[in-house]
């Protein structure tokens, strides 16, 4: 091309270098830098760039494919324009500009007052157009804040596939399987994330569809199963798919709400093959499950037909059979460690024979007080849980694999650090593993405050309780005790 020959014979090192910093680069010194660099004054700076420019259009002008070009970009720059199918509709567009190897489309552009990135061509501040951006998307959004891709890319004038990169590049990530074709906002809450999925796929979703779909936004898979319970916008359809409530779709319920309605509709009793057929014909539940739960918890089954317990369910086991359960007087101490999903907020299970104690069952839950508010134990289907403990783990730093002690005395609730292996002697190690304040004790006390803690009668032997601990598969305790009795 002669003229862009000529163009380039004709300048000065002082324009080659300013077109090569303001022009060219895809990240531009700015005119102050440009002048310090040259050594002249910011205006010298400014009247030699518009001399240069004006001649590059010129230039531009003069040479058909490279005005056909100038004139593509500047249709298709409104406000942002795809580099790479700019290159593949214009061969011209990826060829170097005479000897200063720019590609052609970045010196057209910058000719043209815009803006360059290695992959976009941009009419105004990338901000402004950002902002043009999101309000498209905005628009294109018809609810839970998820906007189909399809409809972005013809405001855009973009290609699907260049519509996605652009919105990455402003903010925004695409989901994938069941919701693909959608955007998000990469900053979206995990209830959003989800929500969001939930209207793109417009049906119900098991959780690894959701999962599937969120992987561009990845969250903790404990996140997703605490939005999936908690969030109210969100409905459990079927045992393992999820739905949004505005769809108005029937609601599952958990397997013992269903017998419980059975149970009631039938005047207090109903066979089990007629539950299992009942819930089976709504629900893919297997029926041994459906059987465990009306023989669990506040069910009950006695040749075939099943019926709401007359009494309370009583625990599996005894507090003295139980692991880690210790007694101090009216409070009862916990041994356990921290768990992992403790500490992201997550509820767990209690040993049966403390939710007894507690006074924990089907349809009575009970609230204790604690130095951080009050904590609440349920009855879950066909255990007790706790709720969730994570302001305590905050609060003491603690982290997963942490042993502590849940503390219950009469209406108060408490968790602390469990400090095993700190204590001088054996039997104040024997004390803190039972939840009690170490300190120099006569072997006669130790066997009493062991029988106390053990639920067992008073005056058992030595024998008995080293029995007990090790039928309560507590070795470690075991050894200590043999040790600390003599």
């Amino acid at each position: 091309m002669t003229a862009i020959a000529d163009f380039e014979a004709s300048l000065s090192e002082r324009e080659r270098a300013i077109l090569t910093e303001r022009a060219y680069s895809a990240t531009p010194r700015t005119q102050a830098e440009v002048a310090e660099l040259l050594g002249i004054s910011r205006e010298r700076v400014t009247q030699l760039e518009r001399s240069v420019r004006q001649r590059l259009v010129e230039v531009i002008e003069a040479t058909p494919a490279l005005a056909a070009l100038s004139a593509t970009i500047g249709r298709r720059a409104a406000p942002v324009a795809d580099v790479a199918a700019l290159i593949t509709d214009h061969p011209v567009a990826g060829a170097p500009f005479g000897d200063a190897g720019v590609p052609c489309w970045r010196v057209v552009a910058a000719a043209s007052g815009l803006r360059v990135t290695e992959d976009w061509i941009i009419r105004g501040p990338l901000r402004n157009v950002a902002e043009t951006t999101r309000a498209i998307v905005a628009e294109a959004t018809p609810g839970d804040g998820i906007a189909p891709v399809a409809p972005i890319a013809g405001r855009l004038r973009l290609s699907p596939d260049a519509t996605e990169r652009w919105l990455r590049r402003t903010g925004f990530e695409i989901l994938s399987g069941k919701a693909s074709g959608h955007a998000l906002s990469a900053t979206a809450s995990t209830g959003d994330l989800v929500t969001g999925t939930l209207a793109a796929a417009g049906e119900p979703l098991g959780f690894d569809e959701i999962v599937d779909a969120t992987a561009p936004l990845p969250r903790a898979e404990a996140s997703i199963r605490n939005v999936l319970a908690s969030d109210t916008r969100i409905v459990k359809t079927d045992r393992t798919r999820y739905g949004l409530e505005r769809w108005n779709l029937p609601r599952y319920e958990p397997v013992h709400v269903q017998i419980g309605a059975i149970v009631t509709d039938r005047g207090g009793s109903a066979p089990i093959e007629d539950i299992i057929a009942t819930i089976r014909d709504r629900y893919d539940i297997s029926p041994a499950s459906i059987r465990s739960y009306a023989g669990a918890g506040e069910y009950q089954t006695r040749e075939g037909i099943v019926t709401r317990r007359e009494r309370a369910v009583r625990p599996r086991r005894s507090p003295g059979r139980t692991r880690g359960l210790y007694r101090d007087g009216e409070v009862v101490h916990w041994a356990t460690a921290v768990t992992a999903a403790q500490c992201r907020g997550t509820g767990f299970n209690i040993p049966s024979a403390l939710a007894g104690l507690l006074g924990v069952g089907p349809g009575s839950p009970v609230t204790l007080e604690s130095p951080l508010g009050p904590q609440t134990f349920t009855w879950a289907s066909v255990q007790a849980r706790s709720g969730s403990v994570k302001r305590f783990t905050d609060a003491l730093g603690l982290e997963s694999g942490t042993p502590v002690f849940l503390d219950f005395g009469p209406g108060s609730f408490d968790v602390r650090r469990a400090r095993i292996g700190d204590s001088r002697s054996t039997a104040a190690d024997v004390l803190v593993r039972l939840g009690r304040r170490p300190t120099r004790i006569s072997t006669n006390r130790l066997l009493q405050i062991a029988v106390e803690s053990l639920w067992l009668p008073p005056g058992s032997s030595r024998e008995d309780v080293l029995k007990l601990v090790r039928l309560r598969k507590e070795p470690t305790l075991a050894d200590l005790l043999d040790e600390a009795l003599g």
